[in-house]
């Protein structure tokens, strides 16, 4: 620009009440790597650069001589003018800001990083000047990994960590926590029947629901698979209340069947409540909140522990007494551990009976401990908690090798083949080389493989269908025989009884509890048919007396077992039976019933 043409605009700016643009200001604009911005110390603008105005979208010369803090947006303006006067302060020097732009033109929100730079005293310039730089990507990309990074991918709820942040700042507050703990049952089984997408649905669809129930003043979060957490916050009584009233509501609300892919799908949970109050001592060496936030969740699984071995599908609130039980089962089960290393558990048998002939065709493997404190430990106390610890893996390692070692008498007693039946646990069912070590075994005690029978639970084997599949399989390929325990105490879905490869179906004890009536009857004559159908075995279990083993037989069940035949017995007892019967052309069931009684 010539210099009668920047004094005709020099005029024009001063008929204007407008400040004259010093030539200085473009070598600035041209020499600065930002967009810049020159203004007064009360933020008038003064200049702006060709590449803020492009940036911004702004009339670069219809903006000289308004308000710079027009375009900040309105939460951010405030802090921004205080940051502009204390840049302005005698030896300041340059100070930074980080805020919010409001584009105009489109009402776009974008972020701006500004440094503010006194120079008044710069004959070449004579105001404040801001360099700004676009940081929107940048904040925003930022956003994004600390998103990911508290959050869970699949639901957007907060994970653990996040939730944690969460708990400690309410407790660093004062505040009273409150958390329900839950855990889904059902969905490895939709995972399995219809695809990892569904059991994806279902995670995603109970999160909704839990989010609806919790309310807006409640964090939901997901921590793992299939376990979710809400924390609630606020004073003692409210929070008190609102965790016992949210538990059920959470159980009830993830109960209701859901539409996936065209099908109804139900899962339940289990869940655990729990409170923390804050500590009044923290300020004189009492219990930290981070030691409170690991307590709480420790004592809300307790809860949920609970609440999943009484069957699920409920919420139990944490209690002492839950407590005391779990230093009961940590204790009971470093006992278990010493009582397996040395030696100190026994096997006795059942007998398992042909129906039709009243013959005995094999016994059950049962493993029993005499505590030398507490006595006789039923196995419904001792087995989950080796269950729990892994303990299981060593038990039922040793009760296979007991089981195996005891084949040849009792063949040698019968003088025929007696199937011998061991049951394996779902830890065992999944443990990596299960199949080398039942082929081990038997080649250890020279026993026929058509002489061992091994059982799993129905629950054990939905668990994790496609690994059980390839588990029994792979040990039938031994020779061994393959049983399914306990059916119809879990999902009784005929795909997956289909897919199964087992040669028995064990019935469980609570379909003969009513089989006296009609209706119990043709349950299990069903049940009895659809085995036949698949070509497997019916054993009943928990036949107790006359009248029910002669409906069984009726029903079509092909073995029965229970106390009306015989109690467990030991080994040298079963030989002594077994050769009983050779002796005596085959002894009927009340052989087992006079001796035993």
């Amino acid at each position: 620009m010539n210099r009668r043409r920047r004094e005709q605009l020099g005029d024009r700016l001063r008929r204007l009440g407008l400040p004259v643009v010093s030539p200085s200001y473009e070598a600035l604009a041209r020499q600065a790597a930002d967009e810049v911005l020159v203004t007064d110390p009360e933020g008038t603008v003064r200049f702006l650069s060709p590449s803020f105005s492009r940036r911004w979208n702004l009339d670069r010369w219809g903006l000289v001589g308004r308000d710079a803090f027009d375009w900040v947006h309105p939460d951010d303006r405030d802090q921004a003018r205080e940051l502009l006067r204390q840049a302005c302060l005698p030896g300041a020097g340059p100070v930074d800001s980080q805020h919010r732009y409001l584009v105009r033109a489109t009402g776009e929100v974008r972020w701006c990083r500004v440094r503010f730079s006194d120079a008044r005293h710069e004959r070449s310039v004579r105001g404040v000047i801001w360099n700004c730089v676009d940081t929107t990507d940048e904040k925003r990309a930022l956003e994004a990994l600390r998103f990911a990074a508290s959050h869970d991918g699949l639901t957007g709820l907060p994970n653990r960590r996040s939730l944690f942040e969460s708990f400690s700042a309410a407790a660093d507050a004062g505040a009273t926590c409150g958390l329900v703990l839950l855990g889904l049952d059902g969905l490895k089984a939709v995972n399995d029947r219809l695809g990892h997408s569904a059991g994806d649905d279902v995670v995603r669809r109970t999160a909704e629901r839990l989010l609806q129930v919790a309310g807006a003043d409640a964090v939901v979060a997901r921590l793992d698979g299939d376990e979710f957490a809400v924390l609630v916050t606020g004073q003692e009584r409210s929070v008190g209340q609102a965790v016992a009233v949210l538990g059920d509501r959470c159980v009830r609300a993830v109960r209701e069947p859901l539409a996936v892919g065209g099908r109804s799908v139900s899962v339940t949970a289990g869940a655990g409540t729990a409170l923390a109050v804050p500590d009044t001592r923290d300020a004189r060496g009492g219990a930290a909140p981070q030691d409170r936030v690991r307590e709480l969740f420790q004592h809300a699984d307790i809860a949920l522990a609970a609440a999943k071995a009484g069957g699920g599908d409920r919420a139990l609130p944490f209690s002492r007494g839950l407590l005391d039980a779990r230093h009961e089962r940590a204790e009971l089960a470093a006992d278990l551990r010493h009582a397996v290393a040395q030696g100190q558990l026994h096997v006795v048998y059942q007998p398992l009976v042909d129906l039709a002939a009243g013959s005995t065709v094999g016994v059950e493997a049962l493993v029993r401990w005499d505590h030398p404190r507490r006595g006789a430990v039923s196995p419904a106390v001792f087995v989950p908690v080796a269950e729990e610890s892994d303990t299981i893996l060593d038990l039922g390692a040793f009760v296979l090798d007991q089981a195996l070692g005891a084949v040849s008498g009792f063949h040698a007693a019968a003088g025929s083949g007696v199937l011998v039946s061991v049951n394996l646990s779902g830890h065992q069912l999944l443990q990596p080389g299960i199949v080398e070590l039942v082929a081990d075994a038997l080649a250890r005690h020279a026993a026929d493989p058509a002489a061992l029978c091994l059982e799993v639970t129905e629950s054990a084997a939905v668990a994790d269908l496609s690994a059980a599949r390839e588990t029994l399989l792979r040990l039938r390929s031994l020779g061994v025989r393959t049983a399914l325990d306990d059916f119809g105490t879990g999902y009784s879905s005929l795909s997956y009884l289909r897919r199964l490869p087992v040669d028995k179906l064990k019935i469980d004890k609570s379909f003969l509890d009513d089989v006296a009536d009609g209706q119990g009857v043709a349950v299990l004559s069903g049940i009895a048919a659809l085995a036949s159908g698949l070509g497997l075995t019916t054993v009943a279990e928990g036949i107790e007396t006359d009248q029910v083993a002669r409906l069984v037989a009726r029903a079509g069940c092909t073995w029965g077992q229970g106390y009306h035949f015989a109690r467990p017995l030991a080994e040298p007892v079963v030989r002594e039976h077994l050769a009983r019967r050779a002796g005596r052309g085959g002894a009927q069931n009340p052989l087992w019933r006079s001796t035993t009684a």
